[in-house]
């Protein structure tokens, strides 16, 4: 193997499957050495499986828990052990519980903020050092479209994702002010938000295609379909291969357009047909170039009256 990340040393939290998954073996054909780690033993056991199996190298501690910053700091100290360094740190691992801002229990709130955001800020925090012996690296923290200020960040703009909303816009922040104090160190430090991805968590929600709750989900994108693991592993891959040295603070939304469609997907023709007789004779429409045609490299004559 080898490629952008040849001679890296990448730890990546949450491999135990989906994104995660896709990120290590990602990761590892472009040449990086990876430490994963996941709560769960056996999922997790199963990506290091795979890695080698594909010709990769990669380690793991498992069951282990990033909200725990002992153990957050074991995470770091056993990449240097195994593989002498860290030149990456993709922050992936995530979870959450549902409910509203109004009525949440404090118990849950309170673990979807650890374990979205905090646990985020404890392996960034005791990567830093190892990252500074290296000369720099790179940082990669995980969002979500939930972060941003548009809607509920869930489909049908339902109440349900109050405090992962509020820890993923958490995350956002904490990437910039790290990358404001990071980048004299060499250190680039940038952020993906993915949103409605196909992995094991969330196909229970998503249901399948053709099913109400997909179509409900898919609506709210320009892109009728699920992302998949492997387009966010992309994704990150560029970031930490530092193609772009410039790049700094930035936040790559791979989300099927769901931002840049306001949560609400393509154009609704039955909205449209709401106010037809509204504004039909207000709309403007300019038919007389459809049959214009470029040609040899020459445009077409306009139409003349």
């Amino acid at each position: 193997m080898g490629g952008r990340l040849e001679g890296k040393v990448a730890v990546i939290t949450g491999t135990g499957d989906g994104i995660g998954r896709a990120g290590a073996m990602r990761f590892a054909k472009e040449g990086a050495r990876i430490v994963g780690c996941d709560v769960t033993a056996q999922a997790a056991a199963e990506t290091v499986r795979l890695v080698r199996e594909a010709g990769g190298e990669m380690d793991c501690l498992c069951p282990l828990d990033l909200s725990d910053e002992a153990q957050a700091h074991r995470l770091m100290a056993h990449a240097v052990d195994v593989f002498g360094g860290i030149d990456v740190l993709y922050n992936n691992a995530s979870s959450l519980r549902l409910g509203s801002a109004v009525d949440m229990k404090l118990e849950d709130w309170s673990f979807t903020l650890t374990h979205a955001l905090t646990t985020q800020w404890l392996a960034t925090k005791h990567a830093i050092p190892h990252l500074k012996r290296r000369g720099g690296g790179s940082i990669i923290f995980t969002s979500s479209t939930a972060g941003d200020n548009v809607g509920t960040g869930f489909a049908g703009n339902l109440p349900i994702l109050a405090a992962y909303s509020v820890a993923k816009a958490g995350v956002n922040r904490l990437a910039t002010l790290c990358a404001i104090e990071l980048t004299r160190h060499n250190i680039r430090v940038n952020t993906v938000s993915p949103a409605w991805i196909d992995v094991p968590a969330t196909k229970e929600v998503y249901g399948e295609p053709g099913s109400a709750s997909y179509e409900a989900v898919t609506r709210t994108m320009l892109v009728d379909r699920l992302g998949r693991p492997e387009e966010v592993a992309e994704a990150v891959v560029f970031l930490a291969s530092g193609a772009v040295p410039f790049m700094v603070g930035a936040n790559i939304r791979v989300d099927g357009g769901h931002f840049p469609g306001g949560g609400v997907g393509t154009p609704d023709p039955s909205v449209a047909g709401l106010f037809a007789s509204a504004t039909d004779s207000a709309v403007s429409v300019d038919n007389g170039w459809s049959g214009a045609l470029i040609s040899g490299g020459n445009r077409a004559e306009p139409p003349r009256a």
